[in-house]
């Protein structure tokens, strides 16, 4: 749940509120829950800023969109771990020429203290990292980035090309550059109605590939 008041011009700023339940289930290594319970509740408040120039959320042509979002997860509220998370994402879209766009993300989460298994950084998915699926990859902490090239090329019809990067480790102090995992691929467009795309995306990433369907661009 996220409360955002709008602030002039293009800024918005509010509080949000996370709880999550997890179980888990048909381990073959129940040595990676490292004695933790195999059921996870999380609650907590947080607070986010962000800054949205983009002309048009659902398949941005031009704009940037900034947000910074700190949540926190107190023992005092039954969490039975204490940890606190920031999350960062950073979105930029840039028309080239005739029916082109060139769109980039970075984005980033950093948590803080006992951070349960249940809220580490999954790597993988179908909006990132594609190639991979969701939490092949998974540490503490996560930093990712994307750039994609968007050519509308006739009449309904478009295609996409991408490649990116993103690493997963427990801290800074630990993070290397070596592990870094790469992804690429292509992707067809079909604008059912305007602006509107479905997506058809194949991804690659190291030893793995994945296809993907959706509404709407990836990021």
């Amino acid at each position: 749940m996220e409360l955002l008041y709008k602030l002039p011009p293009n800024l918005y700023a509010g509080a949000n509120l996370m709880f999550r339940n997890v179980t888990a289930r048909n381990f073959d290594d129940i040595t990676f829950l490292n004695g933790a319970k195999k059921n996870v509740n999380t609650f907590g408040p947080g607070l986010v800023i962000s800054y949205d120039s983009r002309d048009f959320i659902p398949n941005p042509a031009r704009g940037f969109f900034a947000q910074l979002e700190q949540q926190f997860f107190p023992g005092w509220l039954g969490n039975d771990d204490s940890f606190k998370r920031t999350s960062v994402d950073f979105r930029y879209y840039q028309k080239m020429w005739k029916g082109a766009i060139l769109a980039s993300q970075l984005q980033g989460t950093f948590n803080y203290g006992n951070t349960p298994w249940s809220m580490v950084s999954l790597m993988g998915g179908s909006y990132a990292m594609r190639g991979y699926y969701e939490g092949r990859y998974r540490d503490n902490d996560l930093i990712q980035f994307q750039v994609e090239y968007r050519q509308k090329i006739y009449n309904r019809h478009g295609i996409t090309a991408w490649a990116g990067a993103g690493n997963v480790f427990p801290d800074m102090d630990k993070f290397k550059w070596k592990q870094t995992l790469p992804t690429y691929g292509i992707g067809y467009r079909w604008e059912f109605k305007n602006r509107v795309n479905v997506r058809l995306d194949y991804g690659f990433g190291k030893g793995v590939s994945a296809f993907y369907f959706g509404i709407n661009e990836a990021f």
